[in-house]
This record gives C-alpha cells, structure tokens and sequence, in this order.
C-alpha cells in the first residue's frame, strides 16, 4: 500500500476571507514537492492543513486510504519544521531532538540512541550537550529537522525553513536537504516563495495564487511552459508583452503594436483574443537571423553583471532584454546601435490567463 498525500477540494475561511480556494493535488510517496507563491497566496496554510493545525472548511486530506482531515497533529504520520525552527531554547540539543519520542514513552536509552543517530545523520555528531542559542542559524536548522525526523514520519512538511539564512548557506542547504530527502526517501512537502529554491529542490512544484492553483508541474515545465501571465511573471525573469492573437492563414501571430511575432497556432483561441507573450531573456539571441523569429531594434542599454550581460532593445517601441553569456566584455553591443535579435518560435509563450 502507497502513502500517497491527497489533498482534496481542500478550502479555508477565516471569517470573510478565502485563504484557500478548492485545492486539489496529490504527491507520490517519496517525492518531494513545493508549494510555491507571493506572501498570502494560501501555501502556508494549505500545509498548515495538511499538519492538522487548521481544518479545513471543506474538503479532504488524507494519507494513502487514511483519511486525516480532522485528525489531531501529534496522531498523523506527519512531522513539520517550522520557520522560526521553535526550538525550546531552555533544553539542550539532545533533549529538542528527542521531544517527540520522549512524548511517546520511548526508554530514555533508546531515546539517547536515536538522538545521536539523527545527529550523525545531519551532521552534528557530539552536541547533544549544547544549548540552543550555542548554535548557528544553519546548526539550528539542522537541529530542527533532525527533530522532525526521529519519530520517522511518512510526509515532512516544511514552511520555509531556510528564510532565515543569509544567501550563501541557503543555497548550501537546499542541497543538502534534497540530498536528504533522496537518502531517505521520505515525502517532503515544501513552502517556498524563493523561485529559485523551488526550481533547485522540486521533483514538482504547485503555484498558488490569491488561494488557487495557478499551475503544476516539474520544474522545467513551469518554467519553459508558463501557462499563465502570473506563472511566467513570477518564476525567474522574462519579457511580457500584450497584444492580440491574429490568424494568417494557416499561421498564426501575437500583434504587439507596431511588432506581429509568429507562433504556433492554437486551437483553444480565437482570432482577435487579447493575449499576452513571455519570452525568456536567455532563449533571445543578437545578431543571428538564421531561421526562427527576427526582429529589428536598437539597443537601449547595456547591463554588465560580470559573468552576464542583459542588453535592452526597443522593438518598435516595445522594449525586450536578452541575456548572455559574456566570454569579453569588448564583444558586447553598444547603447544605440542597431541590432537584429532572434530566437526560436517555440519560445514564444502565448499566455491567456
């Protein structure tokens, strides 16, 4: 029997307000998947649901064929690492890792047993002695996690554990919290409004806003194939422009001003159907006019950002950064030059929502 997560039709009032609007999506045993959104898009409370700490005002969740909608958190096979970490600052290392087998009558030597085997296994072998605010932001991370893990829950849920990390150890441990999740093939349900993190972490991810599912898929999905204006906005950066979808025969444009950008005809939309195009930044080529869409601009500005260069071109009055890789400095365009910029019809994203 699977212990897939199922969430279903899942929404929450708090008074007047809907937080949570109809949300459905499973995740697989094992997997580790993100919610992703703006602050006050329904993702923390949404997992907040899937712990048990809210109820939902209709719907289910339930794990596998157990249905936990209005079961208490400490009895679902469920553990959650929290933002703020909530450590008790008042007990050691040892007996914060250890609270939830202590709650569960576990013999204090196995207890001591397990504490130092979920030490080892994130990395702080010896600390069981510590206090709290002994420890680093990053030590005390990991002293949260080891904490959720030992009662050896089937779903860990987290709601943005990192944040309070500076740049550089963040990216660190998104690393070494997928390499854990693949070391123990636990399910990880993830909050996040970092794109960046859920892109590097996710074997999918789900996209909420204002309380609704904007769309799900893989990383490279929402990324390369944003169905949304919001989608293609908020993950990572990308030229969005407005128009009006127009056949040509057995063709098909987006007209954008004075620019009409070829695309693959689509079925779903009717000719003359406002629309808006994203294209990213990096699929946008200078200077190579073989085969895909060209187009013919000036360069506008130039932004140096050492290992890249985001150069702005007015087409038509209409503005689009294309970013490259810069190998010499001396081979980039120069403000108010003109150019002619490129890149594949497939990248032209035609989004209707």
């Amino acid at each position: 029997m699977t212990s897939d997560l199922h969430v279903e039709n899942v929404t929450k009032d708090f008074g007047d307000v809907r937080a949570v609007d109809d949300v459905s999506f499973t995740v697989e045993e094992g997997k580790f998947l993100t919610l992703l959104g703006p602050s006050g898009c329904g993702k923390t409370t949404t997992l907040r649901m899937i712990a048990g700490f809210e109820t939902p005002t209709e719907g289910q969740v339930r794990l596998g064929d157990r249905d936990v909608t209005d079961e208490e958190p400490y009895r679902r096979p469920t553990s959650m690492v929290f933002q703020s970490y909530a450590l008790f600052p008042h007990k050691t290392v040892g007996e914060n890792v250890g609270f939830g087998l202590k709650m569960r009558e576990v013999p204090a030597e196995e207890r001591a047993e397990r504490v130092g085997e979920m030490l080892e296994l994130v990395e702080l072998p010896g600390t069981e002695d510590r206090a709290i605010d002994e420890l680093s932001g990053g030590q005390q991370q990991r002293i949260a996690l080891a904490r959720a893990l030992i009662t050896e829950p089937e779903v860990l849920l987290l709601d943005e554990p990192l944040g309070a990390l500076d740049l550089k150890l963040r990216k660190n441990m998104q690393v070494e919290l997928k390499n854990l999740q693949e070391e123990l093939g636990i399910t990880f349900v993830y909050v996040t409004h970092d794109q960046e993190e859920a892109l590097t972490m996710s074997d999918e991810i789900v996209v909420l806003n204002d309380g609704e599912i904007e769309q799900r898929g893989t990383p490279t999905e929402i990324y390369e194939n944003p169905r949304t204006r919001f989608v293609a906005d908020f993950i990572g950066d990308t030229n969005l422009l407005d128009g009006t979808y127009v056949r040509n025969g057995d063709g098909a444009a987006v007209r954008c001003g004075a620019v009409e950008l070829p695309v693959s005809p689509i079925d779903s939309i009717a000719d003359g159907t406002d629309v808006s195009v994203s294209i990213r930044p990096e699929k946008i080529r200078i200077g190579e006019t073989a085969g895909g869409v060209s187009v013919d601009g000036e360069v506008v500005d130039v932004i140096y950002q050492g290992n890249i260069a985001k150069v702005h071109v007015d087409v038509g009055g209409a503005r689009l950064v294309s970013e490259r890789q810069v190998v010499d400095s001396i081979d980039l365009p120069a403000a108010g030059s003109a150019c002619t910029i490129n890149w594949d019809r497939e990248h032209t994203d035609v989004l209707t929502g």
